[in-house]
């Protein structure tokens, strides 16, 4: 017998990798159900729509990507300031040349879906909004453990954080040259270390 949890979460992942590299309105369900080994009929008993797998797809598969390679690692530093910089370059070596020419899925969507879809927009919004108020929340933490200079506004930081996060993907892809991410890389870690009451221990 099919386990229901697990169609749903194979039709989730099939749509993603489908999304991502031919964008939403180009995939068809016909597709999609294909990729993960389904029926249309299976599809629409999950899904009603097209647009209510994409919905599912910002609150349930977006949102997860985002905390688990942004935000959460941070609960392992002592100092979320020295987490941030090593993520960003975690990341940045990690990321294949094919990921990085197709870029961050969740601007992909926000940039085609956004200006046509007000319910894409809100639910993209969210996971966007999410991701700064996370990042906040590790930096009142770093400030609180002195390190983080007591004058720094957090929301100011976690704002210019996920914008250099995000904006790299895109720039990096826009552009075609991993060398930027580097470039990128650099000037996050020099900000993040301007702001930081302890640089010496920030590597």
């Amino acid at each position: 017998m099919r386990d229901p949890e697990k169609t749903r979460a194979q039709i989730l992942s099939a749509a993603f990798d489908t999304i991502y590299r031919n964008g939403f309105r180009a995939s068809s369900v016909k597709e999609i159900v294909s990729k993960a080994g389904v029926t249309e009929g299976a599809f629409f008993h999950y899904f009603h729509t097209k647009d209510d797998l994409g919905y599912a797809l910002a609150d349930e598969v977006l949102k997860e990507m985002m905390l688990d390679r942004w935000t959460r690692p941070l609960a392992a530093y002592e100092n979320p300031v020295q987490g941030m910089i090593v993520r960003f370059r975690k990341l940045m070596e990690s990321t294949s040349d094919e990921d990085l020419s197709l870029g961050c899925p969740l601007n992909n969507l926000t940039q085609e879906m956004s200006p046509v879809d007000q319910a894409f927009r809100d639910k993209l919004r969210e996971v966007l909004g999410l991701w700064v108020d996370e990042t906040e929340r590790y930096l009142k933490k770093a400030q609180a453990r002195g390190y983080l200079k007591p004058g720094v506004n957090p929301r100011q930081v976690a704002e210019f954080a996920v914008m250099a996060e995000e904006g790299s993907a895109a720039m990096v892809k826009n552009l075609g040259d991993r060398r930027l991410y580097w470039s990128l890389y650099e000037s996050f870690r020099a900000y993040m270390l301007s702001i930081s009451s302890k640089p010496n221990l920030v590597h």
